[in-house]
């Protein structure tokens, strides 16, 4: 029993990935996402990392050093900038002042109403939290 093959076929159809779609994703093919899933073969460093980040699952999760799939340390900033590669934001103006600027009163009030509703509810987390 291979317990990364066995991982990473059950992560990727928990997350109702194809092969071909995860492949597409790793910039592989989809036999070698196959050989991963069957023993054959195993990814390297990078497309491990890569694994990781595209799956949401710790790398130690993949390898079946933890059991749990994320980490417990929290870090914002790391899970900021994974969402904005997950997206692909970064290639999409988020942080172009020129695409902001295209936004009439209508798309920057319900900006504000979502960045309202998310900080709201942080801030019940952290106080029902003490």
């Amino acid at each position: 029993m291979n317990k990364f093959s066995d991982r990473l076929k059950r992560i990727r159809e928990k997350e109702n990935m194809s092969r071909e779609i995860l492949a597409n994703k790793l910039g592989v093919s989809y036999s070698t996402i196959a050989k991963y899933e069957s023993g054959v073969r195993e990814p390297d460093f990078s497309t491990l990392e890569k694994l990781s980040t595209v799956l949401d699952v710790s790398v130690d999760y993949l390898l079946g050093k933890s059991d749990k799939e994320r980490e417990t340390d929290f870090d914002p900033i790391a899970e900021h900038n994974r969402l904005l590669k997950k997206y692909g934001i970064e290639d999409s103006g988020f942080f172009d002042i020129e695409k902001w600027k295209q936004m009439g009163p209508e798309e920057l009030q319900q900006l504000e109403d979502y960045f309202e509703f998310i900080v709201s509810k942080a801030k019940e987390k952290n106080k029902d939290s003490e």
